[in-house]
């Protein structure tokens, strides 16, 4: 990583760690990090898509599960392993550390990776909520610096992958879609003629 953005990368870091902390913020991004807290929220999703898509909800939930099959592992054993990155809570000095440092590597942020592949998915279906779903996104990977296990370049890069990963895999299940001659996720509307419409 070349030196100017490997400094500029630390300096934001401890901006936002140690500059930016508040009595509120010191619950909220704990709980925010803490994917487990979500995980009563996604079965309700996922059944509300099948309730109300049918068929075309059973194809995006298995696409979204065989992109969080793919990004987890990808991120988790692969990347991080391969860049080799320390986390910041093991080298450097004064870091407001609010859970246990990880002693896995920290280049990218796997939650990132995994939270902005969802939210991209989420975002077809639930057109209108896409920025919520882009804004949790980011608040849980502003939490992984807030807490002082990441920097931000791992999560600005972990969301990128995370993107890369589930664009070409979205675009492949509306493929799959078509040629199955499913609806389109959330096409509610019946369409009604013009010579019919008064």
């Amino acid at each position: 990583m070349l030196a100017w953005l490997e400094s500029l990368d630390t300096g934001l870091f401890e901006v936002i760690n140690r500059g930016g902390q508040n009595a509120f913020f010191d619950w909220f991004m704990p709980f925010m990090t803490d994917l487990k807290n979500f995980a009563y929220i996604l079965p309700l999703v996922g059944i509300l898509i099948l309730w109300r898509e049918r068929k075309a909800g059973l194809v995006f939930l298995v696409f979204i599960g065989l992109t969080l099959a793919i990004t987890d592992p990808f991120s988790s054993r692969f990347l991080k392993e391969w860049v080799g990155r320390i986390r910041p809570c093991q080298v450097l000095s004064g870091v407001r550390l609010l859970t246990d440092c990880n002693t896995s590597y920290s280049f990218p942020s796997s939650h990132a990776v995994n939270i902005f592949a969802a939210a991209y998915f989420l975002a077809q279906p639930f057109k209108k909520l896409a920025p919520i779903l882009f804004g949790i996104a980011a608040i849980v990977g502003y939490s992984r610096i807030y807490i002082g296990i990441h920097y931000p370049l791992d999560v600005i890069g972990g969301a990128a992958i995370g993107l890369l990963i589930a664009w070409p895999i979205r675009r492949l299940k509306d493929e799959v879609m078509r040629r199955l001659h499913i609806s389109p996720l959330l096409n509610t509307k019946s369409h009604v003629p013009d010579n019919e419409q008064k």
